[in-house]
């Protein structure tokens, strides 16, 4: 059944909303960093092969994106596992989803539609359940957006040992370094780390 809501109450706009999508197969819980895609009132994720995600919804067919501004978890949920003491649980219609505690919001998404390509699924998300934690008014931070994009060039010197990235997470990290605060200073030393 599909829900009529405004997505946008939950964070989810046109283009690409970076979320945190939280998944469990059986005991096994994971939470990535990933963009939902919005087309109009369409809504799609791509998730790569060989990620715990692609495995957990290929398999569960079911996903939370969780809206954050901590950018330490974008980082420790982009290239760690987070503790299990960091999700809640609970069930809907039968089906176990899992949260983080500190969302904002989430949003529960049916995966529907699923195409796989030799690399990649691609999938429409349903939403079948939402809520709200805690109403955030916050104006976009550039720190906050560097993290973020510093951990997208992050994930992607892993995969090919690319110097070009480590420039462009350089560049990034000037830019929180300049405006930052805090919580994201601190995040880009802990994603330096893990690099």
């Amino acid at each position: 059944m599909k829900m009529k809501l405004d997505l946008e109450d939950y964070g989810i706009y046109e283009g690409i909303s970076e979320t945190i999508v939280t998944t469990s197969r059986g005991w096994s819980i994971n939470a990535a960093p990933m963009g939902i895609i919005r087309r109009k009132d369409k809504l799609f994720l791509r998730l790569f092969k060989g990620s715990t995600t692609y495995d957990n919804v290929l398999s569960e067919k079911i996903l939370v994106a969780n809206t954050t501004w901590n950018a330490i978890t974008f980082v420790n949920s982009t290239f760690s596992d987070l503790n299990d003491s960091e999700f809640e649980s609970e069930n809907c219609n039968g089906r176990t989803i899992v949260s983080l505690k500190e969302a904002q919001s989430w949003v529960a998404f049916e995966c529907t539609n699923t195409k796989l390509t030799s690399d990649a699924l691609v999938a429409e998300l349903i939403p079948i359940r939402t809520h709200v934690n805690k109403c955030l008014i916050r104006a976009p931070n550039r720190g906050f957006l560097g993290v973020i994009e510093a951990c997208i060039h992050g994930t992607r010197y892993q995969l090919t040992g690319d110097e070009k990235y480590l420039k462009l997470i350089k560049a990034y990290g000037d830019i929180v370094d300049k405006c930052g605060g805090e919580t994201e200073k601190e995040a880009m030393k802990l994603l330096y780390g893990y690099l």
